[in-house]
This record gives structure tokens, sequence and C-alpha cells, in this order.
């Protein structure tokens, strides 16, 4: 195959960077050639269509960036001399890495059987629920997370995760969770914000965590990249911006901030916040506090900036080539490999796209009436919507709606109950 000919020409090309890339992203040295292994396996099937598009790189860098989220657990200050000093051999061939992917195959059905035998534990009288409590800023009754029904239930759109009518859906499970107001997706779950504060980890096999406690009025932020999310707690006086890796609830980094701070984003190892003084940045976990761009910055992503520069105009700029735009809209939304940006138009409310690269206006696949109520742009020039058609009541159910920007395919993924609550979708 084509596909497979020009993956092998990539990964003789890449593989040294992409193990010491792996060993960067907290990889023990001794686990990276696995971790990138297990990555580009993962991208086999998706090769063609990635090569397509011009975007193998982003395609690389998301699934290196999950595996390596699995694996995270090296001291962020060890991590580069690690990545220089490693002794990289030689790259696996083709049969690795179908070998592999059989491999991870594997590993998702026998996830898949785990929990279908804990589901059959529910129909014998058992119960099946899965919780757990602290782990966040500290033991108080609030840590505590009520138990909730999970469910094994396929996603119909696999790698968006969703919640609606009070239920969380991610890849292979479907949490029953009250009162869920923003997420980010890590890996094969999500961290959330909840109506009471909480800052929670939830993972794909339906266990959670509670991270620490925030305004939730602020949504938290996240990447995937390196599995860290942030947010500013403001129980203390003055209050604290706190960043952990996800997974392992392992503290980062935390310090003051001004009283109505907010964080912004996580980009790579940089955190953003915003307070009455303007933005600001923090590089790394041991870097100091550096001014950034404007006060009403709203987005980072791929080291690309949004920013609200006046009441119905945003700049999106690119700061490492000095190059930047303004188009009109209010509130802004980057994808995570910086190629778009989503924002609203400040006249009819209608959400738009437009290249991050040009500012050129993208077809977004929305048709003229419909409303969006929720919406997640994507890597690779995807994007996922909860719409309400054109034409339809509020007695009508939604529609989750994906849509693929290239070709300008949209399907239909799920109705979505109407009267269930505002429907979220997780970054």
């Amino acid at each position: 195959m084509r596909a497979d000919s020009d993956l092998m020409v990539y990964v003789a090309a890449r593989w040294p960077s992409l193990v010491k890339e792996a060993v960067r992203l907290g990889v023990p040295p001794d686990e990276a050639p696995a971790t990138a292994t297990e990555a580009l396996a993962r991208c086999r099937r998706s090769w063609a269509r990635a090569s397509r598009e011009a975007s193998v790189e982003a395609l690389v860098h998301d699934e290196l960036a999950r595996a390596a989220s699995r694996r995270s657990r090296t001291p962020e200050a060890s991590r580069e001399q690690a990545a220089r000093e490693l002794l990289v051999l030689a790259p696996p061939d083709l049969d690795d890495l179908k070998r592999q992917e059989s491999e991870n195959d594997r590993r998702v059905l026998k996830r898949g059987g785990i929990i279908a035998v804990a589901l059959l534990l529910v129909a014998a009288g058992a119960g099946f629920y899965l919780a757990t409590d602290g782990g966040g800023s500290g033991p108080d009754d609030s840590d505590a997370l009520p138990t909730v029904d999970v469910t094994r239930e396929e996603n119909p759109t696999p790698g968006v995760v969703w919640y609606a009518d009070g239920r969380l859906h991610l890849d292979h499970v479907v949490l029953a969770i009250d009162g869920l107001r923003d997420m980010t997706k890590i890996g094969d779950g999500v961290v959330y914000g909840d109506d009471d504060g909480r800052v929670v980890y939830a993972a794909d096999d339906g266990s959670r965590q509670v991270l620490g406690h925030k305004d939730p009025a602020f949504p938290v932020v996240a990447t995937d990249e390196t599995g860290r999310a942030a947010w500013v707690d403001p129980g203390g006086t003055p209050p604290t911006l706190v960043v952990k890796e996800v997974t392992t609830g392992n503290p980062v980094r935390s310090f003051s901030v001004d009283a109505g701070a907010r964080a912004v984003a996580v980009d790579g190892n940089a955190i953003y916040y915003s307070d009455a003084e303007g933005a600001h940045v923090v590089p790394s976990p041991s870097r100091d506090i550096v001014p950034y761009g404007p006060a009403r910055l709203l987005d980072v992503r791929s080291r690309i900036r949004a920013s609200q520069v006046s009441k119905d105009s945003i700049e999106v700029a690119q700061p490492v080539f000095d190059a930047s735009f303004d188009v009109p809209g209010r509130g802004a939304l980057l994808a995570p490999d910086g190629i778009f940006v989503a924002t609203r138009d400040p006249d009819t409310g209608q959400v738009t796209l437009y290249d991050d690269r040009s500012g050129k206006r993208l077809t977004s696949g929305l048709a003229d009436g419909d409303e969006v109520v929720a919406l997640s742009p994507a890597a690779r020039l995807t994007i996922a919507y909860v719409v309400r058609p054109a034409g339809a009541t509020a007695a009508d159910d939604l529609e989750l709606r994906t849509c693929d920007l290239a070709t300008d395919e949209c399907v239909v993924a799920a109705d979505i109950p109407s009267q269930g609550g505002t429907p979220v979708l997780a970054r």
C-alpha cells in the first residue's frame, strides 16, 4: 500500500525526534520507543487521509501526546536532559507497527470486556457504581463525589466527548452526572467542572477523582498535549492558580494571583491567565510569570492566540511569525492544532470559522437558521456542534453534528433531547 510506504519513510526520517519528544512529554526514557511505536501504530489507519490533507504532523503529534499521557511521570526538570542524552536505536518496521496496532485493538477489546463483566454484576444485583473522593486541594466535605451509574455504551462519535441530559458520553462508557458545566478532553477521559465548583477527572473506565476547586463560572483549562489542567482556586486570600497532571493528580505548580484572575489556556508547558492588569504567561513550571498580550485574551493553541480587541472584533495572532489579522467576532475558540478559529458573528450570532494562517473564512457546515448550542473545534479541520436545526421548535430534539471542513461533509451522529439542560462538548 502506498500509505504504508509513505508512513515508513516518515518513520525512518522522524524516529529519533519522536522518541526524544516522548521523553520531553514525561515518558521514562526506557519506555519512550514503545510509546512512539504505539502512537505511530495508531496513525496507520488514518495515514492516507492525513497525507491528502497535509496533516500528518498533527496526526502524529496528537497520538504521541495521548500515548505519552498514559505513561508521563518523570519530573519536569529532568526531561530535557534525558532527551538529549538518550541513545535512540533502530526504528520499528512495518510488521512491528502492525503487531502494535493489533495490540492496541486488543487493549480496547479487553477494556470493553472488563466493563461488560462489571455490567453483568449490575444485572445480578451487585451494582456498578464507580467514584473516588479526595485528591484535590484539601480533604473537606465538598471533595466527596456522589456515586453515579456507569453503563457500557459505545460513543457514536469516537473522540468527541459530549454531555447532555445528565449523561457524560466518553468513548466506551456513559456516566450519569448532574451539574457538569465545562470539560476538556485528556487522553481517554475528561477533566470537568461542575455546579459545586469541583474540578474532576473522569476516565474512560468510569472512575472519577476530584482534583481541586474553582469558581463554577470559569471553565477549567487543559491540554491533551501534556495532560495538564489549570484553574484558579478562589478559596484562599489571595486566590491561587493551580496546575496539575490530570491522570495522576500530581501538582505541577501553584502560585498566588489577584482577585478576579481566571485561567485562559494551557498550551504545551505554558499556562496563560488574565486579570485586571492584562494577560500573563508562565512559559514552564520552572519559569517566572511574564506579561502576555491584551487583557481580553480568549484562547491559545499551538502558540496561536485569539483576543477580543473590540466589542465586535477579534484578533488572531501568531507571535512566532509576528503575523496577525482581525475579523468580526465575539468570543473565540481555537482548534488544538491552530489551523482555524471559531467565533460568533457580532450581528447575527451565527458561528463563523476562519483559517488561522490567512484569515480566509471557511465553510462551517451550518445552514442559514441553524442555532449552535455548543461547539468544539478539533484537529485536522474538523469540528463538532450541538445544533438546533433551522425550522426546529424548542420541543424538538437537537443534533450532535460533526463536520469535516476539508470535504464540506457533515454527519448527524446523535439526537439530543432539548429539555435536558444545556449540552456541553469537550474541548
